[in-house]
C-alpha cells in the first residue's frame, strides 16, 4: 500500500509539473503575442503610405487686363524744359543827324527863246480799211465711204421735250459726240430719219427708237447706232432740275 501511495504521489507531481510547464509556456506565448501586436501597432502605420486628400483642379480663364478695367502704368513724360531767360533787346542805334542842306545859289534867268512859228497843218489821215466780214462757216460734215452729207450742227435737233432747257453748250457737246459716230450709208440725197432718245441725269442714253423712218433700213440702223455708240454723254447741267431730257434728232 505504501508503495502504491508513493507511485501515485510521484505521478501527481509529474502531472503538476507538466501542467505548470504548460501554463508557463502558454503565458510566455501570450506575452510574446501581445508584444508582437504592440510592435506591429507601432511599426505598421509607418510602413503604410499616408492617405493624402485628392487634389481638386479648378479651370481658370485668363482675362486681359483691358477687359477688367485695370489701368496700365502710363509712360512717364519727361518734365518740360525750363524756359529760356528772355534775351535782352538790342538797344536802338542813335539817330543819324543829317547835315544841313546846302543853300542853293541864285542864277540869273536865261533869256526867253522866241516861240516857233506855226508850220503847215498836217494832212488828214485816211481811215484804215475795215476787214471784210468773214464768210459764213459751212456746216460741219462727216465723211465716211465717200459720203458728203452728215449731221448738221444747230439744225439737227428737231425738238426737246422740255422747253426750259436753255443750255446751248450742252446741245453742242451732244451733237459733236454723236457726229463722230455717224456713218452715213451710200444712199441718195434728201434722205432723213428722226431718232428719239432720252438722256438720264448721269448722261446715259436710253429709250432709243426711230420716231420718223427714212424708208431705208440701212439708213435707220446707222442713225440708231450713232446715238447708241455715243453713250454716255456728259451729265446734264446741275442747274437743270429735271431727272432726264428727251431729244428728237434728225439725221440727213
Amino acid at each position: 500500500m505504501t508503495s502504491t501511495y508513493a507511485v501515485t504521489g510521484v505521478l501527481e507531481r509529474r502531472q503538476t509539473d507538466r501542467e505548470g510547464a504548460l501554463l508557463t509556456r502558454c503565458a510566455l506565448a501570450a506575452f510574446g503575442l501581445h508584444a508582437l501586436l504592440a510592435i506591429a501597432a507601432l511599426v505598421l502605420p509607418r510602413l503604410e503610405p499616408e492617405h493624402k486628400p485628392p487634389i481638386e483642379y479648378v479651370a481658370v480663364q485668363i482675362v486681359p487686363a483691358a477687359r477688367l478695367g485695370v489701368e496700365r502704368p502710363r509712360p512717364s513724360t519727361p518734365p518740360p524744359p525750363a524756359p529760356e531767360p528772355p534775351k535782352a533787346e538790342p538797344k536802338p542805334a542813335p539817330p543819324e543827324i543829317a547835315p544841313p542842306p546846302d543853300t542853293p545859289t541864285l542864277r540869273e534867268p536865261a533869256a526867253a527863246k522866241p516861240a516857233p512859228k506855226p508850220g503847215p497843218a498836217p494832212a488828214a489821215t485816211k481811215p484804215a480799211p475795215q476787214p471784210a466780214a468773214p464768210a459764213a462757216e459751212p456746216e460741219v460734215q462727216g465723211s465716211e465711204r465717200g459720203s458728203t452729207n452728215a449731221l448738221a450742227l444747230g439744225a439737227a435737233v428737231a425738238g426737246l421735250d422740255n422747253p426750259d432747257f436753255v443750255y446751248g453748250y450742252y446741245v453742242d457737246q451732244m451733237l459733236s459726240m454723236i457726229q463722230r459716230n455717224w456713218v452715213r450709208p451710200m444712199v441718195g440725197s434728201g434722205v432723213e430719219a428722226t431718232v428719239h432718245y432720252r438722256i438720264q441725269r448721269d448722261g446715259r442714253i436710253v429709250e432709243v427708237r426711230i420716231a420718223t423712218s427714212s424708208g431705208i433700213n440701212s439708213f435707220d440702223l446707222a442713225a440708231l447706232r450713232a446715238v447708241q455708240s455715243s453713250t454716255p454723254l456728259p451729265p446734264l447741267p446741275r442747274a437743270f432740275r429735271e431727272g432726264s431730257l428727251g431729244v428728237n434728232l434728225i439725221f440727213r
